[in-house]
């Protein structure tokens, strides 16, 4: 239960910052918090990560939609199964933020990216991709030191 609590809270979250962002931030108009270190900016990613294949929508659509149904076969079948909790802890962490940019791209026709740090300004996030990074980060530590 705890998992599915895990993946509604992140999914349900980033809904509620992406349309407080998308009703109260302009474009590309950016925002320094926390000393600077973190950007508030609204921005529209059509493509997949780093705006790659922003022109073809529809395969970003189906690669996403794909990846999605393979993390959440693979949690389903985990579940039931006894102990890994770190792996299941870690795909929920992936689905959470998969579903949200996932839902994004139908609903929206882009994902809603609106941070970034004084560090990689270039590159702009959400929580969701960042959900995923450490879901994806935790699942190679685990296969790394899985007996």
């Amino acid at each position: 239960m705890f998992y599915f609590i895990l993946i509604a809270g992140i999914f349900l979250t980033e809904w509620k910052i992406k349309n407080y962002i998308e009703k109260n931030k302009e474009m590309h108009k950016k925002e320094e918090i926390l000393g600077g270190n973190i950007v508030i900016e609204r921005y529209h990613n059509k493509g997949a990560m780093l705006n790659f294949l922003e022109n073809d929508v529809k395969v970003v659509k189906t690669i996403s939609c794909t990846l999605l149904g393979v993390a959440l076969l693979m949690f389903l079948l985990l579940l039931p199964k006894k102990g890994d909790k770190l792996l299941k802890f870690a795909m929920a962490l992936i689905l959470g933020g998969a579903l949200s940019n996932v839902a994004d791209r139908f609903t929206r026709g882009y994902v809603v990216d609106y941070f970034s740090f004084k560090f990689l300004k270039k590159i702009v996030f959400n929580i969701s991709d960042i959900c995923i990074f450490i879901g994806s980060g935790l699942v190679v530590i685990r296969s790394l030191f899985k007996k």
